[in-house]
């Protein structure tokens, strides 16, 4: 089966096994879908700490045989998944949702440029993608930062 982050973002919990992407899924506003995951305690906010947590937890689902570093091979899986999660949206919610994910991309997360990512790298680029989607740079990503 291929993992997809749709998936796991409409289960919420995109740490455990790989499912199937729903056609229903793509069809949520992007604001609703990340949030729905990425704000871990439903205040309506997702936060650095809770980033921090949620991207960890992508990357364990992705580091398949649990070294620590998302090598080629499974980077390909993830690049894969990324854009399942773009695949569906069109216009300005595309676009919304590539930046999304963008900010999980190898380029993004490889910070010593080594080709491979480790955890780390992974977790320390959070701050980054926090800034980017951070819209009205409040240090939080609410619905309005994601509306369209």
């Amino acid at each position: 089966m291929r993992q997809s982050i749709t998936a796991l973002f409409v289960a919420g919990i995109l740490s455990v096994a790989p499912a199937l992407a729903s056609e229903e899924s793509a069809q949520m506003p992007p604001a609703e879908r990340f949030l729905g995951v990425w704000d871990l305690n439903g205040d309506g906010t997702a936060t650095l700490e809770e980033l921090e947590t949620m991207r960890g937890r992508v990357f364990n689902s992705f580091d398949r045989n649990g070294d620590g570093v998302l090598d080629a091979s499974e980077y390909e899986a993830f690049d894969a998944a990324r854009e399942g999660d773009v695949a569906g949206y069109e216009g300005e919610a595309r676009e919304l949702m590539e930046r999304i994910t963008d900010g999980m991309s190898l380029p993004a997360s490889d910070a010593n440029g080594d080709g491979r990512v480790q955890r780390a790298e992974f977790i320390n680029g959070t701050e980054a993608w926090l800034d980017d989607l951070d819209r009205n740079d409040d240090g939080v990503i609410t619905a309005d930062d994601l509306a369209l």
